[in-house]
């Protein structure tokens, strides 16, 4: 079974610092995608991760991908109101 999990489910920033890890079970595709959906908005494509220790930054947001441990975190690393969103990770991969 093809799984793709993110943990925590939900997350509130005061200030500071913060991540949501994107965890799979896929071992056929190297490549993940991270998106951003705003309210009543349509989703947008943040970041397209398509090789081991590959990192992308992009307006205070910062995501890597480690295919080894089957993981990509989502960092934010300046929060500020503009990044109040619904985030959303996928692997782009064939089930065999």
């Amino acid at each position: 079974d093809l799984k793709v999990e993110q943990s925590p489910p939900s997350l509130i920033i005061r200030e500071g610092q913060a991540g949501i890890n994107c965890d799979h079970s896929v071992t056929t595709s190297d490549t993940l995608l991270w998106y951003r959906q705003d309210q009543g908005k349509s989703l947008e494509s943040l970041f397209l991760l398509m090789s081991n220790g590959a990192v992308r930054k992009k307006g205070g947001l910062t995501a890597s991908l480690d295919t080894k441990a089957r993981r990509s975190p989502l960092h934010i690393t300046a929060s500020h109101p503009g990044l109040s969103a619904i985030y959303f990770c996928a692997m782009d991969a064939v089930s065999s």
